[in-house]
């Protein structure tokens, strides 16, 4: 009798441990942001907001999109906190896809970005961290708060999170004035991004319909990981979509995240209703 109740007792310490946020990988990741904060606050943009003369050298179509998002006499923005609320995340192609709680935190002076992952497999917890910090990136997983399940690092990473930090800029145009990103017009709706770091670069393209928007995001420079197996590079896209008014901006409403694969799209990642904070002053993150 006495070890049925022991067992009891161990799996009730389990299941509340289990059910406790945070752990290891969770503390890391604020204390990665932080540390981006850190160095924005030190770095702070002397730009007040953003006018018409600030973004007369961009190429039109990102000056339109600057102005359709309703950016024209607002606060210049420094950092980007940003929560995408009913998320399905697709482990691998082929697999049936989660449901997904999924954050991240984005930076102007250089292109830091902090995202994290929380899911469930077989009812256990799941987390992951998808991180840039001054050109370093990483990726990792964790089972059960304890067990890593995979973590990549070294040069592909590096320009993959680099790549989707310009990505990301749809929700943050003040990256765009950065001068470790440079532009070429390629058509009347396409223009070609290079972002660089750390002697990293790679390019992109932001394809906008006929009234300015931005409506798709290509790059032939992110890696995918090949189960274990390296990693090689993939074309990837991002779409965005149903446009809406958000504490008086005007953004995208919806993000599919897709890898081109041989046999077809593999859309893993698929969110429809995002919400975004400016230029937050320190990591008070409750997720």
């Amino acid at each position: 009798m006495i070890w049925v109740v022991i067992v009891l007792i161990a799996l009730a310490i389990i299941v509340i441990y289990l059910a406790i946020p945070g752990g290891r990988l969770w503390k890391q990741y604020l204390l990665d942001v932080n540390s981006s904060l850190a160095e924005t606050n030190r770095k702070r943009s002397t730009q007040n907001v953003f006018t018409e003369d600030c973004i007369v050298e961009l190429p039109s179509l990102l000056r339109q999109h600057i102005i359709n998002g309703g950016y024209i006499g607002k606060p210049y923005m420094d950092n980007m906190l940003i929560y995408f609320h009913n998320t399905k995340f697709r482990m691998s192609a082929g697999k049936e896809p989660i449901k997904i709680k999924f954050m991240q935190v984005n930076f102007v002076n250089r292109p830091d970005r902090h995202a994290f992952l929380k899911g469930k497999i077989a009812g256990i917890p799941l987390q992951a961290k998808d991180s840039m910090l001054d050109g370093f990136g990483s990726m990792t997983g964790v089972l059960a708060k304890q067990f890593q399940l995979f973590r990549s690092t070294g040069a592909e990473m590096d320009q993959g999170q680099l790549i989707t930090a310009l990505a990301d800029a749809v929700y943050m145009p003040s990256l765009f004035f950065q001068e470790f990103v440079s532009w070429t017009v390629i058509d009347d709706h396409t223009v070609e991004g290079e972002i660089t770091w750390k002697d990293v670069s790679a390019k992109g393209r932001f394809t906008f319909d006929n009234n300015g928007y931005i409506i798709r995001f290509d790059t032939n420079d992110r890696y995918m990981d090949e189960n274990g197996k390296g990693s090689s590079l993939v074309p990837w896209y991002v779409t965005y979509s149903d446009y809406k008014e958000q504490n008086g901006y005007f953004q995208p409403g919806s993000v599919s995240v897709n890898w081109i694969l041989p046999g077809g799209v593999d859309t893993y990642f698929e969110s429809d209703n995002i919400e975004i904070q400016y230029s937050i002053n320190e990591a008070i993150i409750n997720y």
